[in-house]
């Protein structure tokens, strides 16, 4: 990254050595396609085509003129290999080994945020990955009736008392539902905000085929997180939307939706219910009980640096009474609680915050509902090395969709000259 300048929009103009020409759809789609539909397809759990791919990721960065990123991720990651060599690391191979990944993801993340920033129709790849993934869901549904319905589709039925109805969740290739929901995430909220920005039957066409598969995958975490982060951004944008007339039309529809969603009997409403009363086990273990967990594994060694990288899957915390066995935990925060202790945390949290107003997130309706999801998501799930919740920070933070921006551009005519010129309403 070579520099980056702020236009009348708010919207960061960040320029890529040896990245003048922008890339078309193709190259970016192909990239989409292996880390949305086959990225873990036929790996042992953890691991991923695009970590397989990482160094080739690093050699296409280094091409262009990004020869900092090694420097930058050893300088970032020094106090806390010294800090915990100082307190003494229980093993080191686990350390080298959870520093390795991390430095993997810093490379995909950047290879991501590269190629989308110099996508050239950034909404068309999306339709695309709409398209090619609600083709996916269709083909699923077939495999439905088949013997073959465990590679699309999760039974949770197991889990529920004898009697109740079956629970099928939607998962396409990826290894649970809560995961392909949050490759959804990003997707749904563009497709619902262009549908609030531009209520055409076009984008109606394209919200509703990201819609139905989400639903089929009855993610609460997935679903609650996007509504948060449309809603956040469709209230600071509504004093604009409120100018057109048949903006409270699709506010309405949306408010009968997610009421007919909660209230019509449908396995959506069974899981929230449970959730509700406390029975969701998953919804504990994502949060309260993680922080309790971290808190066990920094503990011994440093509350302040944490224990160090990959060490919290040494630490047995059976004796907790919680649903873990070792320090493996579901939750962003907690986690880099566990391993970087409450510095690792205070770091994380203050460059999000900075980036936040250094960016102008509040500028654009999809960056701020990704900011949203992306901060709810650390906090109720997600891991250190998530490579799906980076990829909603940067989406959040990048120069992306300023054609949503909230202060829509307007032509304005001078009195004197009667020269159209670019003015801000």
């Amino acid at each position: 990254m070579d520099g980056a300048s702020t236009n009348a929009s708010g919207i960061p103009n960040i320029e890529f050595r040896a990245s003048h020409r922008p890339l078309s759809v193709r190259k970016p789609l192909l990239i989409g396609v292996i880390y949305f539909f086959f990225n873990s397809v036929a790996l042992p759990v953890g691991l991923f085509y695009t970590t397989i791919l990482s160094p080739l990721f690093f050699v296409w960065l280094y091409r262009r003129g990004q020869k900092w990123l090694p420097l930058i991720f050893l300088a970032c990651l020094s106090p806390f290999i010294i800090a915990h060599a100082l307190n003494g690391i229980e093993s080191p191979f686990y350390y080298a080994r959870s520093s390795l990944l991390l430095w993997t993801v810093s490379i995909i993340v950047c290879t991501f945020y590269l190629a989308l920033a110099n996508c050239r129709e950034l909404d068309r790849l999306f339709e695309q990955l709409i398209v090619l993934n609600f083709a996916a869901m269709l083909i699923a549904v077939l495999f439905l009736f088949t013997n073959f319905r465990e590679v699309f589709w999760n039974d949770y039925s197991d889990s529920f008392e004898e009697g109740s109805n079956q629970v099928l969740r939607l998962k396409l290739l990826t290894s649970e539902p809560s995961e392909y929901a949050n490759l959804m995430v990003p997707l749904l909220v563009f497709a619902i905000l262009r549908v609030i920005r531009a209520p055409k039957m076009r984008n109606f066409i394209y919200a509703a085929m990201i819609t139905f598969p989400f639903l089929l995958c009855q993610s609460l975490g997935g679903l609650a997180m996007s509504l948060a982060g449309i809603g956040a951004a469709s209230l600071v944008s509504f004093r604009h939307a409120a100018r057109k007339e048949e903006m409270f039309l699709i506010f309405a529809v949306i408010v009968i939706l997610i009421a007919g969603l909660v209230i019509v009997p449908n396995p959506v409403s069974q899981r929230i219910s449970q959730a509700i009363a406390g029975e969701d086990s998953s919804v504990d273990s994502r949060t309260v009980s993680s922080f309790v967990v971290a808190y066990a594994v920094a503990l011994p060694k440093s509350v302040l640096w944490g224990a160090g990288l990959g060490q919290g899957k040494l630490t047995d915390v059976s004796d907790l009474g919680l649903a873990f066995q070792v320090g493996t935990i579901p939750n962003a925060v907690a986690g880099t609680f566990a391993e970087l202790g409450i510095i690792g945390v205070l770091i994380k949290l203050i460059i999000e915050l900075y980036l936040f107003f250094r960016t102008r997130v509040y500028t654009n309706a999809f960056r701020l509902a990704m900011f949203v999801v992306a901060f709810i998501t650390q906090l109720t799930g997600s891991y250190l090395m998530n490579v799906q919740e980076y990829v909603m920070w940067f989406l959040a933070f990048g120069p992306f969709f300023p054609q949503m921006d909230f202060k829509e551009k307007i032509r304005v005519r001078t009195r004197r000259t009667g020269v159209l010129r670019p003015g801000v309403s």
